[in-house]
Order: C-alpha cells, then sequence, then structure tokens
C-alpha cells in the first residue's frame, strides 16, 4: 500500500467510513440544533462547537495543501470552538462547511502526486505532509470520539448507527 492509500484510507475512516470507531460525519449525521448545542456542563464544548474546530483546522490545512500562504485568523485557539446563533439553519450550514471542506481535502489527496506527500510543510520545519496529513486524521478521530461521547451522554446516538 502506498503512503498516498494510506492516507486517503484513514482520512475515510476518520470523516465518513466508520471502522473501529464512528467517523466524524456519521457521529453528527441526524442531529438537530438542540442536539448539536447541548452541553453536559458550561465548561464542555458542545457538538457545534467542536465541529466549528474542526472544520476550521481542515480548512486551514487544505488551503495550505493548495499552496495559499494561509494564516489563522484567531489569536487563540479557543477561538476556533465558537458558533454564533444556535438555529437549524445556522447548524445544517456549519455541517454544510464541514462536508465541503473535507469532501474538497478528500478530492485533492485522489488527485495529488504521491511525491506532494514527502514535501515539506512550509512553516513546519521538518514535518512533511504525510505527516501533517496523518496528524489531521488523529485530530479528527479524537474529536470524532468526543461527539460521540456527547451524543451517548445526550441519549442522542443510536448504536445501530456504529460502533457502541
Amino acid at each position: 500500500m502506498t503512503m498516498k492509500a494510506f492516507l486517503l484510507d484513514q482520512f475515510a475512516t476518520c470523516y465518513d467510513t466508520n471502522g473501529w470507531f464512528v467517523a466524524v460525519r456519521n457521529a453528527i449525521d441526524g442531529l438537530n440544533v438542540e442536539q448539536a448545542a447541548w452541553k453536559p456542563a458550561d465548561d464542555v464544548n458542545c457538538i457545534w462547537e467542536t465541529l466549528t474546530h474542526l472544520t476550521y483546522y481542515n480548512n486551514a490545512y487544505l488551503r495550505r495543501f493548495k499552496g495559499e500562504d494561509y494564516q489563522y485568523d484567531v489569536s487563540s485557539n479557543d477561538e476556533t470552538f465558537s458558533t454564533g446563533e444556535y438555529t437549524e439553519a445556522d447548524w445544517r450550514a456549519e455541517v454544510a462547511r464541514f462536508d465541503a471542506v473535507m469532501t474538497e481535502w478528500k478530492s485533492l489527496l485522489e488527485s495529488s502526486d504521491e511525491s506532494k506527500l514527502s514535501e515539506l510543510v512550509p512553516n513546519k520545519g521538518d514535518t512533511t505532509w504525510a505527516e501533517i496529513i496523518g496528524l489531521i486524521n488523529t485530530h479528527n478521530a479524537y474529536h470524532g470520539g468526543q461527539i460521540l461521547v456527547l451524543r451517548k451522554l445526550h441519549g442522542s446516538w443510536d448504536p445501530q448507527k456504529g460502533v457502541s
């Protein structure tokens, strides 16, 4: 298996194809605004906030992978967990943004040359794109697990949809 094939398989498992764990897209499937905004405690991020965080960083590295000199427009990581109004339309728009970023990432990975994965990521020292994409996948899986736990705590997870 090539590095590209491995990373694409890992990407799918973290984004939209359940494997040993529930992929993020499947973990948010069917949520309404109330479920997405629910928190078990004030100091815990809700599913919506976690999804905006994932969208933010996936978009940042997507743009960099495309060759853009993308600079963060937040002063702290905490700002990436922000939402706005908790409306059904805004929740659907956030899910659509996440899907658009992840679909573009997948498409770019599929069409990229294997050699791109060995290139160094600008401003990341001696870190290659393969390493960064692996870390992105791990980050997505980590937060996907948080989302699933929140759904279970809320009582809105159907174990028939994936790993229980």
